[in-house]
């Protein structure tokens, strides 16, 4: 019997419903766990956990793309995204609906995050679209699925954790993201389209090539920062971590130099941001460390292996219990801790299986993405809410035809891996 894990389970349920935060309550319940049962005689190697979990090179980046996310909330480049794609869809049924969803993908492939999304478009868009006369609580909506976009597309920050937590190529799996993503902004579109139709959403205006042509000088440098960001690390040219230097470096230079549009105030609440969320995310690493130590010395990753690998229906059963339990954990806890936790539980039952890795971590990044968005502790639902004032019932109720999309698109990207390694095997990553 696994009597330590027991032990560290009992203590953070204790500690949970005493109102403790996850990173704390992990933390603590397996440090208790381990004082508890001294597992090793040298209690030395619980600082060490906690510091080769702080200080890993990989571990750098998620800064960095979470400055990237801030800078661009506070600056110009979401407005430029949104006039650019708006010039070249406002000829379309729902066109704002189409601007929300394309500047999500390319906002995301640029941040990582979905909380600087839902920031940035409920705050700017939102109050446009119902302008035009579309629905308050479907604007909201859309926002707020369309932001989970930006956990998809690389430079997830989610996928970034994942893959450090499992030791798997974090180049390989942040290009395995490429396919799944646009499949979902594809498949978006559709109930866009036939909810714009149907409630007659949104003013169609007529294509003009001289107003595209003037928004896309205009928005130049705001197309080509995910095409710098995601070419250089997929070359080979920087690592993830690099690539997310070269983000924060260009968007300065861009917006701050050149533009003008972030003073040295503005760029000093953008860090105390990120020093902010970025201590809290490491916090759970540490704790995650200490959480993962607890269960390798017990072996529940070889008991999972175990009993994954004889769930009925073989390779497709397997994958359909992983995205049954990925939604349940995307619903009830917060993804970056989840990302960290899981992964390295759940990975080797899937090579044990022969599924690649990266295809893999996608099937258990999309299930959290997808959590982000549903109740009952999806933090895109209250981002959107506080940021637009639509109230959370309202949202989620407007939400349930793009619920759909993304079940569909997610149980797509689980049993056809080609959607997730077309793009890594092109690479030859």
């Amino acid at each position: 019997m696994p009597i330590m894990t027991l032990t560290l389970v009992a203590i953070c349920v204790v500690l949970f419903i005493c109102g403790v935060p996850i990173a704390v309550a992990l933390g603590l319940a397996s440090f208790l766990s381990v004082a508890i049962f001294k597992p090793v005689p040298d209690l030395i190697i619980l600082p060490q956990l906690f510091s080769e979990a702080s200080v890993s090179f990989t571990m750098l980046a998620v800064p960095l793309f979470i400055l990237v996310g801030n800078l661009m909330e506070r600056g110009t480049i979401g407005k430029k995204l949104i006039e650019w794609v708006n010039s070249f869809v406002c000829w379309l049924t729902g066109g704002l609906g189409v601007v929300n969803i394309v500047a999500s993908m390319v906002f995301g492939g640029i941040s990582g995050s979905s909380l600087a999304d839902t920031a940035t478009f409920g705050s700017i868009l939102v109050p446009r679209m119902v302008d035009e006369g579309y629905d308050r609580d479907y604007s909201g909506a859309i926002t707020m699925t369309t932001s989970t976009l930006s956990v998809i597309i690389p430079p997830s920050i989610l996928m970034v954790l994942a893959a450090a937590a499992c030791s798997q190529s974090v180049s390989r799996a942040l290009a395995a993201g490429v396919g799944p993503g646009v499949i979902l902004t594809l498949m978006f579109c559709v109930p866009n389209y036939l909810i714009s139709k149907k409630h007659g959403y949104g003013v169609k205006k007529p294509f003009n090539l001289r107003v595209f042509l003037s928004k896309s000088k205009g928005c130049l440098t705001a197309i080509i920062a995910p095409l710098i960001v995601l070419v250089s690390i997929f070359s080979g040219a920087v690592t993830p971590t690099e690539g997310a230097g070269v983000a924060v470096l260009y968007i300065l230079v861009v917006d701050g130099l050149i533009g003008r549009n972030l003073g040295l105030k503005d760029i000093w609440h953008c860090c105390l941001k990120t020093a902010e969320l970025t201590s809290v995310i490491l916090l759970i690493a540490t704790s995650g460390s200490l959480l993962n130590y607890v269960l390798n010395f017990e072996g529940i990753p070889r008991l999972l292996l175990q009993l994954l690998t004889h769930v009925p229906g073989g390779k497709y059963g397997f994958l359909i219990t992983v995205i049954i339990i990925m939604i349940l954990i995307g619903m009830t806890m917060d993804a970056s801790p989840a990302s960290i936790i899981f992964p390295p539980l759940f990975i080797p039952a899937a090579l044990a299986m022969d599924i690649d890795p990266s295809h893999f971590l996608i099937v258990m990044i999309f299930g959290l993405a997808l959590g982000l968005s549903t109740p009952p502790y999806g933090v895109c639902i209250f981002s959107t809410a506080s940021v637009t004032g639509i109230p959370m019932q309202n949202l989620i109720k407007a939400a349930v035809p793009f619920y759909i999309v993304m079940v569909i698109c997610y149980v797509l990207v689980a049993f056809v891996p080609a959607i997730s390694l077309a793009i890594p095997t092109l690479l030859n990553l």
